[in-house]
């Protein structure tokens, strides 16, 4: 026969004594648990604290290493810092002050360029101007001239219509020449033939060097009225002026075509 014990209501005890034993141990271990941390809590609210303190001072120490080396931040009294290598030095700029330089509406359409060139011959004549002791330099002038319309002399008046023939007649001023522009780099200076007895360069001043230019000009002008560039820069002022308005004269109104003549 089982050994067991049930009473009348089905009870077993010795399963009673198993939940018992097992709830002990369980108290058992809770309390070795608790008494474990309540043994070691002041090693645990020590660490805290000193992780407390020292943490931050090693973020401290190692953003203070890093800029030591190296700066991201501008560098003071610089306007612009271009690289900071903290000890090893910075490379900074800084900007004066802007400085607006003289203002220009653009009213002249240039219709047309010229390219030109004029040489010289320099001479310098050494002792009782005999040869053996005289320099020659050929320089070489090389410009460009440029023509244009002022477009922004244009009045109602100097445009028609005609209806019938649908043509819109355009009015223009004559082509205009501007200055002659020599740059500085385009200025060739030739090698010096030396007599016999000749030495050294020929050397002129600023003061000589602008005369002997300007009369190069004056050559230039001179060639380009005798060939009557003036002229040619007209043909192109008329076609120059079509091809500016004449697309937009055709997106208003596509039947009408556009003259252009000389006042």
């Amino acid at each position: 026969m089982s050994e067991k014990k049930e009473n009348n209501n089905g009870f077993n005890e010795e399963e009673l004594l198993k939940k018992v034993e097992k709830a002990a141990q369980k108290g058992a271990n809770k309390a070795s648990l608790s008494k474990a941390f309540v043994s070691s809590l002041p090693s645990i609210i020590m660490i805290c604290l000193l992780a407390v303190l020292i943490v931050p001072k090693i973020y401290s120490l190692n953003d203070g290493l890093q800029g030591f080396f190296h700066f991201d931040e501008p560098v003071e009294g610089h306007d612009m810092t271009i690289d900071n290598n903290g000890i090893f030095g910075y490379t900074a700029a800084d900007f004066e002050e802007a400085i607006l330089g003289d203002s220009s509406k653009l009213k002249k359409l240039e219709v047309f360029s010229q390219k030109i060139s004029d040489a010289s011959t320099i001479t310098d004549t050494g002792l009782l101007n005999w040869g053996i002791f005289t320099k020659n330099q050929l320089i070489t002038y090389n410009g460009t001239v440029v023509y244009t319309v002022d477009l922004s002399a244009l009045r109602n008046s100097d445009i028609s219509f005609n209806e019938e023939e649908k043509i819109i007649t355009l009015k223009i001023p004559h082509a205009v020449q501007e200055e002659i522009n020599i740059p500085e780099d385009e200025i060739q200076f030739g090698d010096t033939s030396k007599g016999l007895l000749a030495f050294g360069e020929i050397k002129m001043t600023a003061e000589q060097a602008s005369k002997i230019q300007a009369e190069a000009r004056k050559k230039m002008q001179q060639k380009l009225d005798d060939d009557d560039v003036l002229q040619t820069a007209d043909r192109f002022a008329k076609l120059a002026v079509w091809e500016l308005y004449s697309p937009i004269i055709k997106g208003v109104a596509k039947d009408y075509s556009l003259e252009v003549v000389f006042r």
